[in-house]
């Protein structure tokens, strides 16, 4: 399957928009809000998202609302929707492709509701051009002015320079993925690189204070000699 086209995919999904009578401004900022994160993430086959995230980017204040144009969606085929149970972990979202040319032989391992044949709009693909830069950035400006990583997967490559493990890292992007990358809920992140130091110097402090102040487990808390002289007074 070639890579998504960030010009034709919007093209082919505004016209499907326009023919579609159920479609209302409210479904289109909502699925406007999940095509800004799928394209940060660079187009994956399924990417997690946030509600709270995405009913910011859609304008979207009622958790009600937010559901009910969520299932909308995957009814009329936009996409598909993952719920999650667990509370720490986002929910899972399939995007469907609509940047599919009519002659192309289609992927059935990736998800499209139907194919939209669209005119030729530019003569090179955005993202490809920026993945063949020798000097490929190592993050991104995101949807709210700040600087973040450009993947999961550039935040683990960077844990493992440090020696560090892949769950630190997951750990670190989730949950700065999850506030939208800024320190205190509202001063945005500069240098993600400068914050993953701090956490991980943090998380060093935290294992040093649990080791000294847990108790020892052959601690003799009698204050006992192990060869005692049981003839002598105590």
């Amino acid at each position: 399957m070639k890579e998504v086209n960030y010009i034709s995919h919007l093209n082919g999904v505004l016209r499907k928009f326009s023919n579609d009578n159920k479609i209302s401004s409210s479904h289109r900022s909502f699925y406007l809000a999940f095509f800004e994160l799928w394209n940060q993430k660079r187009f994956p086959k399924t990417i997690m998202v946030n509600s709270k995230r995405v009913m910011s980017l859609a304008k979207i204040r009622s958790r009600t609302t937010y559901h009910k144009l969520l299932w909308d969606l995957k009814a009329w085929g936009y996409l598909q929707y993952h719920p999650s149970n667990n509370p720490q972990i986002g929910s899972l979202i399939d995007m469907f492709r609509f940047d599919i040319l009519a002659d192309q032989k289609m992927n059935k391992t990736y998800p499209f509701s139907e194919q939209v044949p669209v005119q030729k709009l530019v003569s090179f693909n955005k993202h490809k051009s920026k993945h063949k830069s020798k000097h490929k950035s190592k993050h991104i400006i995101n949807s709210y002015g700040n600087t973040g990583p450009e993947n999961e997967q550039v935040v683990i490559a960077y844990f493992k320079k440090e020696k560090r493990s892949s769950i630190e890292a997951k750990k670190f992007y989730n949950f700065y993925e999850s506030i939208g990358w800024k320190l205190n809920g509202k001063n945005p992140i500069r240098n993600w690189q400068a914050c993953a130091q701090n956490w991980m110097i943090k998380a060093d402090e935290i294992k040093i204070d649990q080791k000294f102040n847990s108790p020892p487990y052959n601690r003799d808390n009698l204050h006992t000699s192990k060869n005692k002289n049981y003839g002598e007074p105590l």
